[in-house]
């Protein structure tokens, strides 16, 4: 049995007046998306581009001081039971040489994938901009490669930050601009699913966080988990209202008390859902993410929804972050992992995406590749008999939030047809479930919400629908979507809206026990 998503939205497929939001959900009991159809000749390799040369095991950096290698230092930070997020702290004297505004120095890319520049500085925070990704000023398939540069911001630059920007910015941006500006306190800082993360591989800021105690937490998981049984409330009473960098936090200070690893005292302390969750509250984003990046492609069969959901709709920099968190715990690359792994449609799509140039969100769309877009888009699919895959998949995986968003209403007007009719009508299996996960987050009857809001809450009731609940697949997305909590915050607003019932609730009559606690502190949030 399999979760067989759809992704395309019914909302603008039929018109203007259509109402909004995905049709069906996943039916059938866990696993993957069934097999594509067919393949594409030539096999595995033919559309995959080469691994860049000199990658090296890590993150690059200078990470040194206490009798650590770097080869050492990299290896323990990812060895299994370690939260690869944060390290304990260590004096000042440990790290001798270490600036005090450390940084990740970037590669020169890894599995296909070109570093992005270093994400926004975070209160003095700055990582080092890495070379340009090739071609990023330039989208693959645009006449005369056109620019980011005046002559767009004139044309439709500034039209899309008045018809787009600055509505967001008033809907959607602004609930963003309070959080972030009280996360901008944390120093030593990058940035991963919009929340400050410890960076991958330095050693760990040794202060605290203001207002937070740490010890006290400590003290707390000490009492839950020691002597016969564990006391799972209180563990879930720690561990739920923190964020990322609070976890962080509480992980280092828990080893530097007891010498022991927060991770493994938490999987060592029974089994079942339950632990699973716990533990990838301790993982961190990155972590988890990458935890989850090897249960999608080892063992029996890879499991192409949790890969889509894993990789696909990234900013650049998040998609740079995870690859090489995937290589330095994995000893290879992501995309070498995908090509062995996978073939045919599935590959191909799953490649284009790990070795695209995607522009950070905040670009200016460019009018001219606007309409070159449209004009292709339709060559490629709707005007010709058979599918120009490549043409088509090209567009979509290296575009812009806002690009799609447009790229939608433009085809739409000229030839009667939503980005996601076009794609549910022409392409099949994982493909169109992947490329149909990207361009519904741009769905630009949806946007203002937030890109990729109305998305997401379809998938967490689609966890919840029908007989049964699907435990696994809730938590997952209930613990991925909370690291981010101005979106959470959106989705939580948007589910109510749509379903007259609040996520809080609709989780709590869906599952029960200390099930039911977990999940409902992940959805309250806390700090």
């Amino acid at each position: 049995m399999s979760y067989q998503p759809n992704y395309g939205s019914s909302h603008g497929d039929h018109g203007a007046g259509a109402p909004g939001g995905f049709a069906g959900g996943f039916p059938g009991g866990p696993g993957a998306f069934p097999s594509a159809p067919g393949g594409i000749p030539g096999g595995p390799g033919t559309f995959s581009m080469p691994e860049a040369p000199g990658v090296p095991a890590g993150y690059g950096g200078g990470a040194s001081g206490a009798g650590y290698t770097h080869s050492e230092y990299s290896n323990e930070r990812f060895r299994d039971g370690y939260n690869p997020s944060y390290a304990p702290p260590a004096p000042a004297h440990s790290y001798p040489g270490q600036a005090p505004g450390y940084g990740v120095p970037v590669p020169g890319g890894g599995g296909g994938y070109a570093p992005p520049p270093g994400p926004p500085s975070t209160s003095g925070y700055a990582p080092p901009a890495g070379p340009p990704p090739p071609n990023v000023h330039s989208y693959p398939g645009a006449p005369g490669g056109q620019q980011y540069g005046q002559q767009q911001q004139q044309q439709y630059g500034q039209q899309q930050q008045q018809a787009f920007g600055q509505q967001q910015q008033q809907q959607y941006g602004q609930q963003q601009q309070q959080p972030f500006g009280q996360q901008q306190q944390y120093q030593n800082t990058i940035q991963y699913m919009n929340t400050p993360v410890p960076p991958l591989n330095g050693p760990p800021p040794t202060q605290g966080l203001p207002g937070y105690n740490a010890n006290a937490d400590v003290d707390k998981l000490r009492n839950a988990m020691k002597g016969l049984g564990t006391k799972e409330s209180a563990l879930i009473q720690v561990l739920t209202p923190l964020s990322a960098m609070h976890l962080a936090v509480l992980g280092a200070t828990y080893r530097a008390s007891t010498g022991k690893d927060l991770l493994a005292d938490i999987n060592s302390e029974g089994g079942g859902r339950l632990k699973d969750v716990l533990a990838a509250l301790v993982r961190g984003p990155i972590g988890y993410d990458v935890k989850l990046l090897q249960e999608a492609l080892d063992g029996a069969g890879t499991d192409e929804l949790l890969l889509t959901e894993l990789i696909a709709d990234r900013s650049p920099n998040d998609l740079y972050y995870l690859t090489q968190a995937y290589r330095t715990k994995y000893g290879r690359g992501l995309e070498e992992k995908v090509r062995s792994d996978l073939s045919g449609k599935t590959e191909r799509i799953y490649t284009m995406i790990l070795s695209s140039n995607r522009p950070p969100d905040g670009t200016p769309v460019d009018r001219a590749l606007l309409e070159a877009d449209v004009k292709a888009l339709y060559k490629a699919g709707q005007g010709k008999i058979g599918t120009d895959e490549v043409a088509f998949c090209n567009i979509i995986v290296n575009r812009t939030t806002p690009h799609l968003t447009a790229l939608w209403e433009a085809y739409q007007r000229q030839h009667g047809k939503t980005l996601s009719r076009v794609i549910k009508s022409e392409f099949s299996g994982h493909m169109k479930n992947t490329l149909l996960y990207i361009v519904t987050a741009a769905n630009p009857k949806r946007i203002n919400e937030g890109p990729g809001v109305w998305r997401d809450v379809k998938l967490l009731e689609a966890t919840m629908k029908g007989m049964g609940t699907k435990d696994d697949l809730l938590l997952r997305r209930l613990v991925r979507l909370h690291w981010d909590q101005n979106h959470f915050a959106a989705v939580k607003r948007a589910y109510e809206r749509k379903y007259k019932k609040s996520l809080e609730a609709r989780v709590a009559g869906e599952t029960s026990g200390d099930l039911k606690k977990v999940c409902v502190g992940i959805v309250k949030g806390g700090a």
